[in-house]
């Protein structure tokens, strides 16, 4: 009876090993045939494997961190005469200062690494991320934006980073553009892609802290004497946790009533930006084409300066400055005026 009993468990192993090689055959390679997951070069692929090779970055993880963007620095020179020298229209730069911050939260909202990705008039908002820039150059050819990204803690992931994109020809009169593309867009997009990519790699601690953080910054703001002992800040300007209220925190739960406020008051300005951008789109998108075509041929004759040349675009940039800062309720005069210019400027 043993000597049987003991035959049984050998065969049940033998069993079992010859089932691992069977189930390993389907997997193996046979006559040039593979049953393993298939490589397919043509027609559907697997679920999990369908991302094109571009959309790395936004099939990443999502951070649970929101982003605010501030309007750009327009980098106006204080000196009048250096805007003719450095091709700089005033009103022209204050414009794109509102809409590029507009672009930008457009194209971090499209990573979908973030919660929310708006934009605020200053950094006094509360926010875990805080993303500002400068103008460095916009001449519908070349654009140039230096950014740097500011942690609610303190900490810096950017600091002064130069982003430079040159526009295509081929995107001017690309079919596949529509009305609403920006010849810009694609320096926007690579900003938002490389911030996305870096925070991804920020551990779920580190994310946490981030969130706990703003969260007593802005209780604190209400009432320091109670939160300000949950905080503590380095002589570097950095913000660390000494420790943290308890989830049931009566104090807690009453400023975050206030917090969801506070974030309904931010969306409703998103609007408020966006109707900026839509009243100045026409003309500054026609300004764009323009002085992409001058500012190539100047750079091909290696002039110094655009000179009357671009009196036109001057033209156009002052129909952008008139209906963006058009009043809405005034009948359309203004913004019919500017647009006027603008289609002058072009002739």
């Amino acid at each position: 009876m043993i000597h049987f009993k003991a035959s049984l468990e050998f065969l049940l192993s033998l069993g079992l090993v010859a089932l691992m090689f069977l189930l390993n055959g389907c997997v193996s390679t046979t006559g040039g045939y593979s049953q393993s997951r298939p490589d397919y070069s043509v027609g559907p692929n697997f679920s999990s494997e369908t991302q094109q090779p571009g959309d790395s970055a936004k099939a990443g993880k999502r951070t649970n961190l929101s982003i605010l963007v501030l309007p750009l620095d327009p980098n106006i020179p204080k000196d009048s005469d250096e805007f003719t020298k450095k091709n700089i229209w005033p009103e022209l730069r204050r414009a794109e200062a509102n809409h590029f911050a507009s672009k930008l939260r457009n194209a971090l909202n499209e990573t979908n690494a973030f919660e929310s990705a708006r934009v605020v008039p200053d950094k006094t908002a509360t926010g875990d991320l805080y993303l500002s820039g400068k103008i460095v150059a916009s001449n519908g050819e070349d654009i140039e934006i230096s950014t740097t990204l500011t942690a609610i803690t303190g900490e810096t992931f950017l600091k002064n980073k130069l982003y430079k994109y040159r526009v295509k020809e081929y995107d001017l009169d690309n079919p596949r553009n529509d009305t609403n593309y920006d010849l810009y867009d694609p320096l926007f997009e690579k900003i938002a892609l490389d911030i996305a990519k870096k925070l991804r790699k920020l551990s779920s601690e580190k994310i946490g802290n981030i969130r706990m953080i703003e969260k007593i910054r802005f209780a604190e703001s209400f009432s320091p004497e109670y939160f300000s002992r949950y905080l503590e800040t380095s002589g570097r300007g950095v913000t660390r946790l000494t420790s943290a209220p308890a989830d049931e925190d009566m104090m807690l739960r009453r400023t975050e009533e206030l917090r969801i406020r506070d974030l309904l008051f931010v969306d409703n300005l998103q609007q408020d930006y966006d109707n900026f951008s839509r009243q100045m789109w026409g003309e500054y998108s026609l300004w764009q084409r323009e002085s992409y075509y001058e500012n190539k041929a100047a750079r091909k004759a290696k002039l110094k300066g655009i000179g009357k040349k671009l009196l036109g675009a001057a033209a156009v940039a002052g129909g952008i400055a008139l209906v963006a800062t058009s009043d809405p309720f005034s009948g359309g005069g203004q913004a019919l005026g500017g647009s006027l210019v603008a289609a002058a400027g072009v002739a």
